[in-house]
């Protein structure tokens, strides 16, 4: 396996550590986890099989050995791989100079917040995701179950493995990385910021819910149809027996449609209604138009295409390489992406506490990282990745999140766009220059300064190549031979369609990493479907789970499932390049966002499998601890509404919490049993006091006694937070047609070869030439003649 003889010591107490380190088992590291003799943290969290053991324990420790703390020392010294939650992170760097230690924590290893507390519902808030999730008037939500931590634990794992893959680890120099928990939700809600800053306008929760942006009710659950595109709207509503909506002008454009919902949204609705969500999903399909059914746990251990392309995994049972799985043990979410080369597998179930005390079975000189000398002239500073080089077709979100976190750990990432068809997040050639730049000169071309597409496209370099025309085509293959990798995300026969498919690709350079990330998966009956986020949230059973408890399902303010996809890719790639650097090997890796989006809450899948039970929303609140919510606090000058997030996970906490709000005798609720059982009273209590005080002197207040909170900060308050401009998280980027803003840059620090923002996102066709010249060879003449073709160049084809 890839990660076949790396020893990888987990001494984290989070759920996002523990991901991080699954995560490394899975693809073959040997990882011991330092449990204390009561067991890792997760073993208490509710809800429980029948045998007593905690459905997020078997998850999230699954494929691990255990040993107690007294090994912990020896242990240390042996890991080639360290994951941690603690402060002192670089003292364990200090003297383990050989290991890459990965600190997970709320806020970081530095900055003003370092020694706060926080958790999932924190970050939510603190990032700007909760802000945008929900209902407007009603409490802003965080993400369904763990999120954060599936979302931090990724990016650690992909962190690690790129950190393995810098020239300098083969020497047994290693890395620090630092992860906020907080700062990788707001890298993933990074269009939000941009856009108040571009527009002036702030992300905020929906008043109603459309089936443009959330499921809506169908006649035998609930169903999603965003149509995004002009050619959607018109086939769904000649479909739904709608056709004059089908051919109004104002309704075709989504951008423009929003402001007309009195004029199609309940009759849409009642459209839908007559329709059951398998019949209405296979007719939409059939006409390549986006859509989405809310699929529960039950719905999704049926799916066909989860069932088609063998996703649920058995652990294997004992007698070494080849052994079948055991029926006794129960299907687990398989991995987030599918690789050609690259062993995915589940060894072993939740260890038992201390049961592997003896220590690393890897001996010997441990793990082999790649040889890959770093280039003449380059900088370690430029990242982990610096010297290798991608080309990459991807548009939108999902696509660009993954291959931008390649470019900000040092890749070089060239972005191949048309000029015939815009990147949809750079809108159209139509489109006016955002508002709040339309007093500014060098803002000229509105496709360059959409903040969708320049929150995501960060480093990289853009070519235009109109891929339909064979000259298009000879420029791909001629720049294949120096390209690493090839990304994209089209739907799946689309590369094939351009000669372009992984086998055409390794005719020209057999070791080349090819990654497709696409709604469902290249194989499989829903193969050829094509989806967005706001589709594969219902498709993949996260919107089943985020809502307001006992209410619709729902789906998130923005497109969620795109960062997840876009975390999930970029590791992929970077395990494969690692994969390649040990055996001179390329794969192709066929990502399927609804694969994916499911790994991220498999614990939810795992409840059912063991114990039968369907989860549904569960808002704000925790399966154990209370209180757990966002309470509303005293409004803004202007009127709206403001809102806190606590999350107590002691009775310490709640007593902490009782004296800040003075609320008197509280010995009724002295017991989490007790503030469980009387959670509805509880919350009321809480909130009456809550809506007396002002956000931001509340959560100093709440901070300064350790209780975890965090004002629920919108979008524009991202832009303007000092500590996450302290840590440089949030950088000032210069665009030449946009200006300067403050930007959401790499989530993770890496101390060694640190990388991070250097440029900002590319003018289209801005390195055309550039890109051209230096890896072709091509002359000027030649480059005018494209460009005057419309092979190549700027703006739309005349």
């Amino acid at each position: 396996m890839t990660l076949g003889g790396l020893r990888v010591l987990d001494v984290g107490n989070r759920p996002s550590t523990a991901w991080c380190s699954r995560l490394l088992a899975d693809y073959g590291a040997e990882v011991l986890a330092v449990e204390p003799p009561e067991g890792h943290p997760l073993r208490q969290h509710p809800p429980f099989a029948a045998d007593g053991d905690s459905v997020a324990a078997r998850y999230f420790l699954a494929n691990k050995s255990s040993a107690l703390p007294a090994e912990r020392e020896r242990l240390l010294s042996e890991a080639d791989v360290i994951v941690t939650d603690e402060l002192d992170a670089a003292k364990l760097r200090q003297r383990f100079p050989r290991a890459i230690v990965c600190a997970i924590t709320p806020h970081g290893l530095t900055g003003e917040f370092r020694q706060r507390a926080g958790n999932a519902l924190t970050a939510y808030a603190g990032s700007s995701w909760a802000h945008v999730n929900g209902i407007a008037g009603r409490p802003p939500l965080k993400g369904s179950g763990y999120q954060a931590s599936y979302q931090a634990g990724t990016l650690g794992f992909g962190s690690i493995v790129s950190a393995l893959l810098a020239p300098e680890a083969k020497a047994g120099v290693g890395e620090l990385i630092d992860i906020s928990e907080r700062e990788v939700l707001v890298s993933t809600s990074a269009p939000a910021p941009l856009r108040y800053q571009y527009s002036g306008t702030v992300w905020e929760r929906r008043k109603t819910v459309t089936m443009n942006d959330g499921p809506v009710p169908v006649r035998d659950g609930h169903f999603a149809l965003p149509l995004s595109r002009p050619a959607f709207w018109e086939k769904a509503m000649n479909l739904l027996g709608l056709p004059d909506l089908a051919v109004d002008p104002e309704l075709r454009e989504p951008g423009i449609r929003v402001k007309f919902a009195d004029r199609f949204a309940s009759r849409v609705q009642e459209a839908m209604a007559k329709w059951n969500r398998a019949e209405l999903f296979d007719a939409l399909g059939r006409l390549r138009v986006i859509a989405g059914p809310v699929l529960r746990m039950d719905e999704l251990a049926e799916n066909p295409q989860f069932l088609a392309r063998g996703f649920f995994r058995r652990v294997k049972a004992e007698g070494g390489e080849g052994a079948e799985p055991s029926k006794a043990t129960p299907r687990y979410p398989g991995p987030f992406a599918r690789m050609s080369a690259t062993d995915w597998a589940l060894r072993r179930v939740m260890p038992a506490i201390g049961g592997d005390s003896g220590g690393f079975t890897e001996r010997g000189d441990g793990f082999a990282a790649g040889t890959r000398p770093r280039p003449p002239g380059d900088d370690s500073r430029r990242g982990p990745l610096s010297g290798y080089r991608g080309l990459v077709l991807t548009q939108a979100w999902a696509g660009t999140y993954a291959t931008q976190m390649l470019a900000l750990l040092g890749a070089d990432v060239i972005q191949l766009e048309t000029r015939s068809r815009l990147d949809s997040w750079r809108g159209t050639y139509r489109n006016p220059i955002p508002r709040a730049l339309q007093g500014r000169p060098e803002a000229k071309h509105a496709w360059n300064c959409n903040p969708l597409y320049n929150s995501v496209n960060l480093n990289k370099r853009c070519i235009t190549v109109d891929l339909t025309r064979e000259e298009g085509i000879d420029i791909f293959r001629s720049l294949l031979p120096q390209m690493d990798f090839v990304a994209e995300n089209f739907s799946p026969r689309v590369m094939g369609n351009f000669g372009l498919d992984y086998e055409a690709l390794c005719r020209i350079k057999p070791d080349v990493v090819m990654a497709s990330l696409s709604a469902y998966g290249a194989t499989g009956p829903w193969a050829g479907v094509p989806g967005i986020g706001g589709t594969i949230e219902p498709s993949s059973g996260m919107s089943a789970l985020l809502g307001y408890p006992g209410g619709a399902p729902l789906n998130s303010g923005q497109m969620y499932p795109d960062p997840v996809a876009g975390i999930c890719g970029f590791a992929a790639i970077a395990l494969a390049l690692l994969h390649r650097e040990r055996t001179g090997e390329g794969q192709y890796i066929d990502l399927s966002m609804q694969e994916a989006n499911f790994t991220f809450i498999g614990d939810a899948w795992l409840e059912y499998e063991l114990t039968g039970k369907v989860r549904g929303p569960l808002g704000n609140r925790h399966p154990q601890h209370a209180p757990h919510a966002v309470y509303p606090t005293r409004r803004a000058a202007d009127g709206a509404d403001q809102w806190i997030a606590i999350a107590t996970e002691s009775d310490a906490d709640f007593t902490a919490l009782a004296d800040v709000l003075d609320m008197g005798e509280v010995g009724e609720w002295a017991t989490a049993q007790a503030r469980k059982a009387r959670e509805d009273e509880l919350d009321q209590r809480i909130a009456s006091l809550t809506a007396l005080r002002d956000k931001q002197e509340l959560e100093a207040a709440l901070v300064h006694r350790g209780v975890p909170a965090a004002a629920v900060l919108d979008p524009a308050e991202i832009v303007r937070d000092e500590v996450l401009k302290e840590r440089g998280h949030m950088v000032a980027v210069e665009h030449p047609e946009a200006g300067t803003a403050w930007q959401s840059g790499l989530p993770a620090k890496l101390t060694q070869a640190p990388g991070g923002v250097t440029h900002h996102a590319p003018l289209q066709g801005q390195h055309s030439w550039e890109v051209f010249r230096d890896l072709l060879g091509m002359s000027r003449p030649r480059y005018e003649e494209l460009c005057a073709m419309g092979i190549t160049g700027k703006g739309a084809v005349d």
